[in-house]
């Protein structure tokens, strides 16, 4: 632990301590990726338990279903840049955006929210490609946000208190996450990702293309590779 964490994080280490939740601890005496594995079942059963919980005392329905591969990323892969709390907030925020302006769309053009005409297929499909351009653009990438602007854009949740109440949720279990991992002694960013998104690497017939460069140089080794394989797709 550095010296200069805030006190809340001296207070979470010393608590896990106590009660030997800390991670490298247990992996210590557990083997690693089993570990991980019940860690996943533990805290995804708890934050789904939570919501459901505060569902008793509030009446309004908080679990969603894009809500799932949330916790799930957030507690298989908490140190991926997708799984921090700026790319889940501001991610689901650009799918409830477009999914209302589209949900909007669809019953100004006069056309049923929910049904399965072609009319409604093609706003959906063009309502998830532009919610991943948006992301991909911006480097806020959190695929779950896909789902959350067709489950929005699809007339699922109805009007725009239950998608504020979405987003209050999306903003509450991020925070449940990171406590939890906190606990654990698992290092988790409070806002910004520890490291940038990297791009995707794409291996095509020709060769593999890194994304994440600007201008793709390639090695002697590599134009001849691709010639060669030009030349067999050719034939």
């Amino acid at each position: 632990m550095s010296r200069k964490s805030e006190p809340y994080d001296h207070f979470l280490w010393n608590l896990s301590k106590i009660f030997k939740l800390r991670f490298w601890f247990l992996a210590s005496k557990l083997n690693a990726r089993l570990l991980s594995q019940i860690y996943l079942l533990c805290a995804s059963f708890f934050s789904i338990m939570t919501l459901g919980i505060a569902i008793q005392f509030c009446s309004i329905n908080l679990i969603f279903p894009s809500l799932g591969p949330t916790i799930f990323m957030q507690f298989y892969a908490p140190s991926s840049p997708m799984s921090s709390p700026q790319n889940t907030v501001c991610g689901h925020l650009i799918g409830c955006i477009i999914g209302v302006l589209t949900f909007f769309l669809i019953k100004i053009l006069g056309l049923l929210p929910g049904s399965t005409s072609f009319e409604n297929i093609l706003m959906l499909g063009l309502a998830v490609g532009l919610c991943g351009l948006v992301m991909a653009a911006t480097d806020l990438l959190h695929p779950p946000a896909a789902s959350t602007t067709l489950l929005i854009g699809f007339g699922y949740l109805g009007s725009i208190e239950n998608v504020l109440v979405f987003m209050a949720t999306v903003l509450f279990i991020t925070y449940q996450s990171w406590f939890f991992h906190r606990l654990s002694g698992i290092k988790y960013p409070l806002w910004s990702p520890f490291e940038k998104v990297a791009g995707p690497i794409i291996h095509t017939k020709l060769g593999k293309l890194d994304l994440n460069k600007k201008k793709e140089q390639l090695s002697i080794e590599e134009m001849a590779q691709r010639l060669a394989a030009r030349q067999r797709l050719d034939h």
